[in-house]
């Protein structure tokens, strides 16, 4: 938790001004679960407190941009999304961040993340693999050099 402050945040608004259904997670249901639908409220929650609302509103909005990534509403990908944000503040001034996020394909990347089986928490798996994507070194790519030498 942020130790500077504990925002008052009222979840249900932010989630109704970005399209985003919440429900109890008793109700989910893997194989009726729908896009813009979040059955994680305990995290909604936390992220709302301890960062507030604007930060809350701006990870639904970046996560529901496209239908598909609508459908990642889970509380790995939104704690995910929500550090990558408190940890690179620079990428709030970015003009394409949206368009960065809706080119991302959350899904495909929270099944790598899961298989990986790295013996950390999703989250963390899921914080490198979307931050891989605003890597933007002063000299090349990193990682296709990497892969060059190997």
């Amino acid at each position: 938790m942020n130790s500077s402050a504990v925002h008052r945040c009222d979840i249900y608004k932010i989630a109704r001004q970005c399209g985003v259904k919440l429900f109890d997670g008793h109700l989910h249901s893997p194989t009726s679960r729908k896009p813009f639908e979040c059955y994680c409220k305990p995290t909604v929650k936390d992220i709302g407190r301890d960062h507030g609302e604007d930060h809350l509103r701006l990870v639904f909005m970046l996560m529901t941009g496209t239908r598909a990534n609508a459908a990642e509403l889970y509380a790995d990908m939104i704690k995910a999304v929500s550090s990558i944000l408190v940890q690179n503040p620079g990428l709030l001034k970015s003009p394409s961040l949206v368009d960065d996020f809706n080119a991302i394909d959350l899904g495909s990347l929270r099944r790598k993340a899961k298989a990986m089986n790295c013996g950390i928490p999703t989250t963390y798996v899921l914080r490198v693999l979307i931050g891989v994507k605003f890597f933007k070194p002063l000299q090349g790519d990193l990682l296709d050099m990497i892969g060059e030498a190997a």
